[in-house]
């Protein structure tokens, strides 16, 4: 006669299916591990990716302000003297309201901080990236040989600089001076 197993339990499972079912300590320590291996992986390049994007931020902002600084010196006759007035400041800020502007000597300590310096026949606007210390630049240079960045070209043209990983906490556009290597005439550099 074949015996029947009692209610409750597989022939040969081995195991009780009426009791309490529940994971083994074994079992939860595997699964921690492989969520801290995945956190270990994805933590550094969450931060990769977030101080890449204030870089972008920086140099966006500056493209923009960048844009109201040439409407102002086409409204200007052609000059970027009195830029730095906070008349003009509400004059570019108009092309983006989310930026502010700071004078030569005071500096940018976020990407949506510009400081502005002009020499009249040129401009120099210079924004901090926090994150990874990097200060933006760009110049626009209107008359031969009135370029601020020491290391720049001399000739006409619109000049972007760089300097990485500075270790100032800002950065002014007065004192702003990328290495040459740091400095292209197509757009800011990479790397």
């Amino acid at each position: 006669m074949r015996s029947v197993p009692k209610k409750g339990r597989r022939e040969g499972a081995g195991f009780d299916e009426g009791g309490e079912a529940g994971f083994t300590l074994i079992e939860l320590l595997v699964v921690l591990l492989i969520i801290g291996i995945l956190l270990a992986i994805a933590i550094p390049t969450f931060l990769s990716v977030t101080k890449s994007a204030n870089n972008t931020a920086a140099q966006s902002n500056l493209q923009t302000a960048f844009t109201g600084a040439k409407t102002y010196f086409e409204a200007a006759n052609q000059t970027y003297t009195g830029i730095e007035t906070s008349t003009a400041y509400s004059n570019i800020k108009q092309v983006d309201t989310g930026l502010s502007f700071v004078t030569n000597t005071s500096a940018s300590t976020t990407s949506n901080v510009v400081s502005v310096y002009s020499g009249g026949t040129d401009v120099v606007l210079v924004s901090f990236s926090a994150p990874t210390k990097d200060c933006w630049g760009i110049e626009d240079v209107t008359a031969a040989g009135s370029t601020k960045w020491s290391n720049g070209g001399t000739a006409i043209g619109t000049y972007f600089g760089v300097v990485r990983a500075t270790t100032s906490s800002n950065c002014v556009a007065n004192t702003f001076a990328p290495p040459a290597a740091n400095i292209t005439t197509s757009g800011f550099p990479h790397g």
